[in-house]
């Protein structure tokens, strides 16, 4: 059994409230967010795309509580704009942990990927900053990452930002992930998802992987290479959103593999 008792029946949870697929009664939408609960905290990390999606999967799970934490992954729409139902209804009740990098105007080819204007505009003015690079500890079992080391060779898209004043390639460094008591917890993993593991395993002992590990549209060799890696490693994982249909298929023939989807609850 791969998964310990520790995270079948422990004190801490964690809901899936917004991802790629959904179960029964819940909405999905292309996104991802989840809902760190852990003695006596409530974080919410990323807020999936589209407020109404994130309002509803609130709603279903009975949640009506406000975050003592926000922690946006990095700045991508699809990770911040449902932050517009959390903002609207006065849920965030204390820091918002978040690279700065995340506030740029990001695209992917002309198409417009960053953050709307009005949940930028309303975290610069209004919301509680916590500006990261380097590890941040909310507590001592949970840890934001900060910016992620891209020691290994990864395969990622082109995307491009203003910085400037002048439209460059975007080098992502806002890529952050969390760590709650040995649970890694990944928005999109751009900064490729063995070097998010592998960083992870310095800042914390790692028992299960889950989110976004980007892998729609990667060559066969590197796809190969990230299946065999998980392969050996002795926790489970859970690859949800961006990971792309081929690589779920190839993961989930792995035996530390859990699918994961909107309505999913993990005990830790």
């Amino acid at each position: 059994m791969f998964i310990t008792f520790k995270n079948l029946f422990g004190d801490n949870l964690i809901k899936i409230l917004v991802d790629n697929t959904a179960y029964k009664k819940f909405f999905a939408q292309h996104g991802f967010s989840a809902l760190i609960e852990s003695k006596g905290k409530r974080i919410l990390f990323d807020a999936g795309q589209h407020p109404k999606i994130i309002e509803e999967n609130l709603k279903l799970f009975d949640e009506k509580e406000g975050f003592d934490y926000v922690v946006l992954s990095h700045g991508h729409y699809d990770h911040c704009d449902g932050l517009k139902y959390i903002i609207d209804n006065e849920l965030i009740n204390g820091k918002v942990i978040v690279h700065k990098d995340a506030f740029l105007e990001k695209y992917a080819g002309k198409r417009y990927i960053g953050m709307s204007d009005e949940v930028r505009n309303y975290l610069l003015k209004k919301a509680d900053l916590e500006m990261i690079t380097k590890p941040y500890k909310i507590d001592k079992n949970i840890i934001v990452s900060g910016e992620v080391p891209r020691t290994f060779p990864y395969e990622m898209e082109r995307f491009m930002c203003i910085k400037n004043g002048k439209l460059v390639e975007d080098e992502l460094k806002d890529d952050m992930f969390l760590i709650a008591n040995g649970i890694l917890i990944t928005g999109c993993s751009h900064s490729g998802i063995i070097n998010v593991v592998e960083y992870g395993k310095k800042l914390s002992e790692i028992e299960g992987v889950l989110g976004g590990f980007h892998l729609g549209g990667v060559s066969e060799p590197y796809l190969n290479e990230v299946v065999n890696y998980f392969k050996s490693q002795p926790f489970w994982i859970m690859p949800m959103h961006c990971t792309g249909f081929k690589a779920s298929v190839k993961l989930s023939q792995l035996k530390n593999f859990v699918y994961g989807h909107v309505g999913k609850v993990i005990n830790f």
